[in-house]
């Protein structure tokens, strides 16, 4: 068994544009994504891997994936793509091939990343064939600790307007996860906000956008003034989890809090 910690980093939900520095909701999502990197850069530098948990993109275009596929490499690190409900797979497959693995071996773990994308459909769904490579990963490697990436929330988070359109099938999910013992995390995007909860027992954890935030707990779509970030996540030797949420800056973001959508 390895006796060092395994560190990776998360960065989610970036809605990176063609055009350099175009704004969603009044923010430039280039500017604040590149400042999430100069602190990765400084600080986080020694990350074995990254995970981009999905809406890489806002604008489906192939300039917005050479662009963060260009920013990322400046890292040296490894990173590794999920599809979000703004994303184009065969676009993704095609600019960084390497980045769209199913399964990341480091150390004495395993991280297992699902696409729970449904094409032009904003709500998420693993499919079958998503859900029998989790449990056929799971049972070949029972002495593995796991961590899951995917880009939906399998849970509701006491918003609806969110929760309409998380995994829509969350008990199939479980019925995977419930047969295992060695799942030891699972992480998501999709709601720009840090959360910590429980599925089937097993923590997970919700982690900001490097661009716009949505608020807590609210029926209807709202912004939020939180800074953008991102979440170190250092995968321990005996297979437990410490994690922490990074900021970019402990000021009120500025944005259009009058937007109604995104």
């Amino acid at each position: 068994m390895s006796t060092k910690k395994i560190q990776v980093l998360q960065i989610t939900d970036t809605h990176l544009f063609a055009s350099p520095h175009s704004a969603l909701m009044g923010v430039d999502t280039a500017a604040t994504f590149e400042a999430v990197l100069k602190v990765v850069k400084s600080d986080f530098n020694q990350a074995q891997c990254v995970l981009v948990t999905g809406d890489l993109t806002q604008d489906d275009s192939a300039e917005s994936y050479h662009y963060i596929k260009d920013a990322l490499s400046d890292l040296a690190i490894p990173n590794y793509w999920l599809c979000g409900n703004h994303d184009k797979e065969a676009l993704m497959n095609a600019i960084n091939p390497t980045a769209m693995k199913k399964k990341v071996e480091l150390g004495n773990w395993q991280i297992l990343l699902l696409n729970s994308q449904v094409p032009n459909q904003v709500y998420g769904h693993l499919e079958e064939s998503e859900l029998a490579l989790l449990s056929q990963e799971l049972a070949q490697n029972p002495d593995k600790p796991t961590l899951i990436a995917l880009h939906h929330h399998p849970a509701p988070i006491k918003s609806q307007w969110m929760d309409n359109i998380m995994l829509k099938n969350p008990d199939e999910f479980a019925a995977v996860l419930n047969n295992h013992k060695n799942i030891k995390g699972i992480i998501h995007g999709h709601i720009h906000q840090a959360i910590d909860y429980t599925f089937c027992g097993i923590p997970v954890m919700a982690t900001p956008s490097t661009c716009v935030q949505f608020a807590p707990e609210s029926n209807h779509f709202q912004a939020d003034t939180q800074q953008p970030g991102f979440r170190v996540i250092d995968l321990m030797p005996d297979g437990t989890i410490e994690t922490q949420v990074i900021r970019i800056c402990d000021q009120p973001m500025e944005i259009d809090l009058r937007s109604k959508g995104y």
